[in-house]
């Protein structure tokens, strides 16, 4: 039986949804602040960005209730200024809806290019670096032009800043994955061990 916040009801999901919220929230600001800060450029463009691995493991889990609650911690985490000092609601608004909306569509872009669909239950050591590639490339193309057009960063930098944002996140979700992969093998294996 699936723990009650897995569960179909709509209080349940609504609880999954604001419990990813706050988690993802809560990862970025230990990512940003106390881990990897010195992996960032003075535009928060890291180098190596494990949130992104959460992001996508989260959305790969979950479906629409982590997608969900993705937007509404990117929503915060903006509002809030821990990503973007004095940024408006509607600036974090239109950021938050464009990176959700870029990782919905890629992965399924991705699924149809690979024919690896959700549940995800094919997904192999051979996708993970172009599932994180493919992902972190239309989320950081999306986000560059919405914030291109906010007025917050400049189209000029596109290539240089989404390379970045690239890098960081196909390096951050590749680590990521490859740990959330590594141990449901070990799980598997120790279930059929003790079998």
């Amino acid at each position: 039986m699936d723990p009650w916040i897995l569960q179909p009801d709509w209080r349940a999901r609504i609880a999954l949804i604001l419990f990813v919220a706050c988690f993802y929230t809560g990862v970025v600001v230990i990512n940003n602040e106390l881990l990897f800060f010195w992996a960032a450029d003075t535009d928060y463009r890291y180098w190596f960005y494990p949130p992104a691995g959460v992001r996508l493991a989260i959305v790969l889990l979950l479906g629409w209730p982590g997608l969900c609650g993705y937007f509404i911690a990117i929503l915060a985490l903006y509002v809030g200024g821990i990503v973007l000092e004095d940024a408006t609601f509607t600036e974090g608004f239109l950021v938050a809806l464009g990176r959700t909306a870029s990782i919905w569509l890629a992965l399924m872009a991705y699924g149809v290019i690979t024919r690896v669909k959700t549940p995800w239950d094919e997904l192999t050591w051979g996708h993970l670096p172009f599932l994180a590639l493919f992902v972190s490339l239309v989320s950081g193309v999306v986000a560059h032009l919405v914030r291109s057009v906010l007025g917050v960063d400049q189209f000029e930098n596109l290539v240089r800043d989404v390379a970045l944002n690239v890098f960081g996140d196909t390096l951050g979700s590749i680590v990521v994955l490859a740990f959330i992969l590594w141990m449901r093998k070990a799980y598997r294996e120790y279930v059929r061990t003790t079998a």
